[in-house]
């Protein structure tokens, strides 16, 4: 036997154990975010309202992206606490809510990069800036002085 016949062989038995597992059952996406579903799912892309405490967290986070990388970051954190949180709601809420905090994250991370710019207009994402500058930083405040 070569080594292909012993991959495909294989392949062939993971593919066989998962169709085993769910069958009667809802078809789910092997290489999807396990608990997100498109079963039913409509226009997913819509804000939703979402618990403010985690929408608070959402932009905290952004404010620390910005403040401790410059506005540059791996994403681990943002997405540890959408997936927390969208895991806590129902199958079929789960989307749109996920949807609605990376949309409240992006619209705070890019309000925070036109601050920053603002104050210091050769900054770039991810370039070194005066931190300092964000102690006058208020989240959802747009004043032009």
């Amino acid at each position: 036997m070569t080594i292909t016949q012993i991959v495909q062989q294989q392949q062939q038995q993971r593919i066989g154990a998962l169709s085993q597992r769910t069958q009667g059952g809802p078809h789910v996406n092997p290489y999807g975010t396990p608990g997100m579903s498109l079963n039913d799912a409509g226009d997913w892309r819509k804000t939703v309202p979402v618990d403010e405490g985690v929408a608070q967290q959402v932009r905290q986070i952004a404010f620390d992206h910005m403040k401790n990388g410059y506005g540059v970051s791996d994403g681990e954190d943002i997405s540890k606490v959408i997936r927390d949180y969208t895991m806590s709601l129902a199958p079929e809420k789960r989307l749109s809510a996920s949807w609605t905090l990376n949309e409240i994250f992006h619209s705070e991370a890019a309000r925070l990069g036109e601050y920053v710019h603002r104050h210091d207009p050769s900054w770039d994402w991810g370039k070194p800036f005066d931190t300092g500058i964000l102690d006058g930083y208020r989240q959802g405040v747009d004043i032009t002085i």
